[in-house]
């Protein structure tokens, strides 16, 4: 028996993403020659010239009141050959060249300003060229800037001086350059803890699909203890966000959002936690958030049916206020009692726990403090969470020490929605 699909969602997932992929990353540059430079971008915070008054009399050295961030790797389109020429042939300074020319600013990279400096990198002396006009590209619709620049010198004096007036260290990520998800210029130490999560969450999508993916059924599925339970809200919400997409991997799974072919699934998912997440989880609307079961065999159009595989559990969400004793819980009460307080309420500590008694038989992720998954949910909800920084590195250990709970099942995309989220602000 072959698996029937819908073909027109089939191509509609696939083919979008991959053509967003390649319009939203540098690839849509790569028909215009790139060179990679070392930026220097005036940083407005630290410097104390009155712009637009003129009354900068020295750009680089001890007088000088630019301040500048340092840019590594920072890519140029359209760089104009170098190609000098002599203008006074009785003078030897290099200022009596005319070596000068324009090049593009990739859209969402900085906004370059006047008197910005960058040098060459493969180039074999110490080029130092100062920008000395900005325009926005009228002909490009995404946003570039035309700079146009000139040799400004080829002393290394001049390049020491520089570095000296730099008040932060950047480097460019290429590989987000392009896009509108990651800010591709950032902070050293940043870029390192950003790249250490971006690491931790790919391996909580791999571990996810290793424990939960259904071949057959292109889907996630709880299968343990003869129990198989499948959250179409869930799936519907990895689907929607591309929470399961690496964008350094070539076998990413593209799940497809209504699987059960049901009329009512948008009805369905307002009602469940997902959609509370995807509001920035408005603590109003806090719940635990209930459902029941349905079997499969109640979805004629499945897979599971065309299978035969009629013992899969399918959670369907109930309105909060259902009092039915068929009605289970996403989060049990003692997270709802956590959540409902700005304060972190619980007592137990993570170095408590090596000595106590009750440890093999303790629910340690709900009770300890800080740093775990709970925490990390908690935080979102009070907006505590305002930067990268705020994320711990070991979140996934922990939430995969939890085994193969049901929990695991259903909070992970939460978690990692959260720090995808989290990821994408701008610092």
């Amino acid at each position: 028996m072959k698996l029937i699909y819908d073909e027109q969602s089939l191509v509609d997932n696939q083919m979008y993403k991959y053509d967003q992929y390649l319009h939203n990353r540098v690839n849509k540059y790569t028909g215009s020659g790139r060179t990679l430079v070392i930026y220097y971008n005036i940083n407005d915070q630290h410097t104390t010239d009155s712009f637009g008054m003129n009354d900068i009399y020295q750009f680089i050295g001890k007088e000088s009141p630019l301040r500048y961030d340092r840019i590594v790797n920072f890519p140029l389109l359209d760089f104009s050959p170098l190609t000098p020429q002599e203008s006074n042939a009785s003078q030897t300074s290099v200022r009596n060249y005319a070596l000068n020319g324009d090049t593009f600013v990739i859209p969402g990279t900085i906004m370059p300003k006047e008197n910005d400096m960058f040098i060459v990198k493969h180039l074999n002396m110490n080029n130092l060229f100062r920008v000395t006009s900005v325009t926005q590209d009228g002909l490009n619709t995404d946003g570039s800037y035309k700079i146009t620049y000139e040799l400004y010198s080829t002393d290394n004096s001049a390049i020491e001086n520089l570095n000296r007036q730099v008040v932060k260290e950047c480097v460019t990520d290429l590989q987000t350059v392009g896009g509108s998800d990651l800010t591709p210029i950032i902070g050293r130490d940043d870029y390192n803890h950003r790249s250490r999560l971006i690491k931790m969450v790919n391996d909580m999508i791999e571990n996810y699909i290793s424990r939960f993916y259904d071949h057959r059924h292109n889907c996630l599925i709880y299968k343990r203890a003869g129990e198989s339970l499948f959250d179409p809200c869930g799936n519907l919400f990895m689907a929607k966000h591309g929470l399961l997409i690496d964008d350094n991997s070539n076998e990413n799974i593209v799940l497809n959002p209504d699987k059960l072919r049901i009329h009512d699934i948008d009805f369905l998912y307002q009602k469940s936690p997902f959609k509370w997440i995807e509001r920035d989880a408005p603590l109003r609307y806090l719940d635990s958030f209930k459902y029941h079961i349905n079997k499969s065999y109640n979805y004629p159009d499945s897979s599971f049916v065309r299978f035969g595989d009629n013992d899969i559990d399918v959670m369907i969400p109930n309105d909060p206020w259902c009092i039915s004793p068929e009605c289970e819980q996403y989060f049990p009460d003692e997270v709802v009692s956590i959540f409902d307080n700005e304060a972190d309420i619980r007592t137990c500590k993570e170095c408590d726990c090596r000595c106590c008694p009750q440890r093999s038989i303790c629910c340690r992720h709900i009770k300890c403090q800080r740093y775990d998954y709970v925490s990390m949910i908690h935080d979102f909800i009070y907006g505590k969470i305002t930067s990268m920084k705020d994320l711990s590195l070991y979140t996934g250990d922990q939430l995969f020490d939890n085994y193969d709970s049901k929990e695991l099942y259903l909070w992970t995309p939460i978690i990692i929605y959260i720090i995808k989220k989290i990821l994408t602000m701008k610092e």
